[in-house]
């Protein structure tokens, strides 16, 4: 227990005090502040955009000047000539002339170094006062255009079954689901990439380095792979610590500005889909995805035969872990009889289950019957990765990780193999 004690140590102090660790924590961090920083510039620097009516038609003039709102102002004019000066100050971001002789035809002129005129809302706008006019000019009254053009309501609820019963659920509650799976499935394919490569560093290099043979005569393979392991998820939990303290200490400085940058994007959040349930079922895939992408790393790190063959050690990692992500992004929009398969196999459906029990598309029972499969698979792995890099970790084969793990399956067995008794 002492010397796993002392690689658990050198592991986790020897990476805490790394340049790169020290990245792998403050990247993430400077992203979303820059993407915070992006956002809440958008937001302030939104103005609206002015745009000069020069018409004939009081109803065109009227019905432009009730249409603006905080993305886009309607000013009449009396002339082109008197809006393009405007213009021309800078006073506006567009001119638009509208001619209802013989037929209503519309020209606008927009400033290219002005605020962006939203052409499709102007057509729209323009489509409306048109339909005004020709009413007017059939003589039709308000109540008449209303029930001419009225459009029939559709009410739309989303349910989920739950145990034989239908549960509904909001757009919202659906979308904030989502949301907290989603991210989950982000965070875990950081920290795999970011971890199971440091692994698979960790036991290629020492291999690599022929050092391993003079470790292993102080410490048996297995105290060394627990010790590793251990070290490695002590540093992703002091990691998972720091984006705690930083997200309550974001969240309480937002708060305190006088406009949250935030407010919009809350808006469209409901945070009562957020259960605590699916928080203590997000943590425990969190938790399982990771240890068994780290445990994938350990085994294939202890095939290579060299530090240059370390970049083929994480390549089946960072591919199963696009495969789990891309299934995320894809089942978020709908699912199929394949992705719901893939939702219950290992190191995809520590991404995709989440998304699928936030969406509401799963239960609870499936998504805890997930993590049951996932649980009961990463103990076996381990168990199964820790005979293997037994073997591994002092065989060297120039051949590729592929001969490799031949070798090491055909030592396994010509071990598992009874002896025979001597008479």
């Amino acid at each position: 227990m002492k010397k796993m004690d002392v690689i658990f140590r050198q592991v986790f102090f020897k990476n805490l005090k790394s340049k790169t660790w020290l990245w792998i924590v403050i990247g993430p961090l400077v992203l979303a502040a820059v993407f915070g920083g992006v956002f809440w510039l958008m937001n302030q620097t939104n103005q609206t955009s002015k745009i000069g009516v020069v018409t004939s038609s009081p109803a065109l003039t009227s019905t432009l000047k009730a249409s603006s709102d905080d993305d886009q102002r309607y000013i009449s004019y009396s002339s082109t000539a008197a809006a393009k000066r405007a213009m021309a100050d800078e006073d506006l971001d567009g001119v638009l002339t509208i001619s209802t002789q013989p037929t209503t035809h519309a020209s606008l002129i927009e400033r290219t170094d002005g605020n962006g005129v939203n052409q499709t809302q102007l057509q729209s706008v323009l489509a409306q006062a048109h339909t005004k006019e020709v009413a007017a000019q059939l003589k039709l009254s308000t109540t008449q255009l209303q029930s001419l053009f009225a459009t029939p309501q559709l009410a739309t609820t989303s349910v989920s079954v739950d145990k034989g019963k239908l549960v509904s659920r909001s757009a919202k509650t659906q979308k904030s689901g989502a949301m907290v799976g989603f991210i989950l499935g982000m965070l875990i394919y950081t920290f795999v990439i970011s971890y199971a490569s440091m692994m698979a560093q960790e036991i290629g290099t020492e291999k690599g380095s022929r050092i391993e043979e003079s470790i292993l005569t102080a410490i048996t393979p297995q105290a060394q792979f627990l010790g590793k392991l251990l070290g490695i998820l002590a540093l992703m939990a002091v990691q998972m610590a720091i984006y705690g303290v930083v997200t309550l200490a974001g969240g309480l400085l937002l708060q305190r500005l006088p406009k949250n940058p935030l407010s919009s994007l809350m808006t469209n959040i409901d945070l009562s889909g957020i259960s605590l349930n699916m928080l203590l079922f997000s943590l425990a895939f969190f938790f399982v995805g990771t240890l068994t992408y780290t445990v994938l790393a350990a085994l294939t790190g202890s095939l290579v035969a060299n530090q240059e063959q370390i970049g083929q050690a994480t390549t089946p990692i960072v591919m199963l872990g696009m495969l789990g992500y891309f299934g995320a992004l894809i089942v978020a929009g709908g699912t199929s009889p394949i992705l719901n398969i893939a939702s219950y196999i290992p190191f995809l459906s520590t991404m995709m289950m989440p998304v699928r029990l936030g969406a509401g598309q799963v239960t609870a029972v499936a998504g805890w019957s997930a993590l049951g499969i996932n649980l009961v698979f990463l103990i076996l792995f381990t168990w199964l990765t820790v005979k293997f890099y037994q073997t591994n970790v002092l065989s060297y084969s120039d051949g590729g990780m592929l001969k490799a793990f031949k070798r090491s399956w055909q030592l396994q067995r010509a071990a598992r193999k009874p002896k025979p008794v001597k008479s």
